[in-house]
């Protein structure tokens, strides 16, 4: 016994860090990008020009609360669109991605009263609700089809992207944080536990340590 339980200590704190490891840094990229990246420059050609994160005070950006946050008004979400003249205005032509904060500080700029919970909606409907538009070509699309019609935007259009988004956040929110504390049980504390004292909370399913 006392030989068995030294590798399955060693097994169960190496998975312990892994998962510690995925669990912090997926749920950064996936839901919020990176904490420090640097700011950009706007290129010249914008026909709206970023300065720094334009943000009000005092708010910030949270995925899970804004999944469940249901309390934006449409009206909110056409202005945010009004600003989007097309792809060019938010997103300059040899740009391969473009993050959430330079989104905001485009559409703001000049239009500060701009709801950010609002921005960061619209933007969500660009990338699945991560931190992160690549698709240059796809957003141009879109962004055209909120004006097929030749008239002013509605916020209509983006209730299949808000939707997806949404779904994908709290999904995310659940993989992160529900799954992983039952994977962190199954693959981690049930085997020291069943080994060095005898409790197992899931007698019925196989010891894969033994």
């Amino acid at each position: 016994m006392a030989k068995q339980r030294v590798p399955v200590m060693v097994f169960a704190a190496a998975a312990l860090l892994g998962l510690a490891a995925v669990r912090g840094l997926g749920g950064q990229l996936f839901v919020t990008g990176p904490r420090s990246a640097p700011r950009r420059s706007v290129s010249r050609t914008s026909p709206l020009s970023a300065g720094p994160s334009a943000a009000a005070e005092g708010y910030e950006y949270v995925p899970v609360k804004w999944a469940i946050d249901i309390s934006i008004s449409d009206d909110s979400l056409r202005q945010v669109m009004e600003r989007v003249n097309n792809i060019d205005s938010i997103w300059p032509t040899g740009r391969g991605s473009l993050d959430r904060e330079d989104f905001r500080s485009r559409v703001k700029a000049g239009q500060s009263s701009l709801d950010d919970r609002a921005i960061d909606t619209v933007f969500n409907t660009f990338n699945a609700g991560t931190y992160l538009a690549t698709d240059r070509e796809g957003l141009a699309k879109t962004i055209a089809q909120w004006r097929a019609s030749g008239g002013a935007p509605s916020a209509s259009s983006l209730g299949g992207g808000i939707v997806g988004a949404k779904i994908s956040v709290i999904g995310a929110w659940l993989f992160l944080n529900v799954f992983s504390a039952f994977a962190a049980y199954f693959i981690i504390l049930r085997p020291i536990l069943d080994t060095n004292f005898g409790i197992d909370l899931l007698p019925g399913q196989p010891k894969y340590w033994e």
